[in-house]
């Protein structure tokens, strides 16, 4: 467990990334696409690495079906002795929107607890669309930088 983020998974398990790459993904419906998870998470860090923003530590919780998924990422920026970090969430089975939260300590739990210092708007799957985008994952005011759109293929 972090210093700067809790994530209380199922049973108290949680997986690496790798593992969660291995999570299946549901087939599309005519009303819904579902977003691998691990796409999600390899988005996101390949969006902050843009920034020059590494992930020092990251762990997840998926749901014993595969269609909730939680997750904390620690980054390497630094102040003061502070560590920034990133709570994310994602569902297959439309239960709950992707969302994320950001802040020098972050709490997600599999019990839909989800909190932060700044706590972004969420997304839903867009019907035909081949990008997503969930902007602002940053926050100038606790992180002092900005992160740049996400796109999702």
């Amino acid at each position: 467990m972090s210093e700067t983020s809790t994530l209380i998974g199922y049973q108290g398990r949680t997986i690496s990334r790798e593992e969660l790459a291995l999570v299946p993904t549901p087939s599309a419906t005519n009303t819904h696409r579902p977003v691998p998870h691990h796409e999600v998470i390899g988005a996101l860090i390949e969006t902050l690495g843009f920034r020059h923003i590494g992930v020092v530590h990251d762990e997840y919780a998926v749901s014993p079906d595969g269609m909730k998924m939680f997750g904390a990422l620690d980054l390497a920026t630094e102040m003061n002795g502070c560590r920034f970090s990133i709570g994310v969430r994602n569902s297959h089975d439309k239960t709950m929107r992707l969302a994320m939260t950001v802040g020098y300590r972050v709490f997600v739990c599999s019990n839909m607890a989800f909190s932060g210092d700044f706590t972004l708007g969420t997304m839903s799957p867009m019907i035909g669309s081949e990008t997503r985008t969930l902007s602002s994952v940053g926050n100038r005011r606790t992180t002092g930088m900005f992160v740049g759109p996400i796109s999702i293929p």
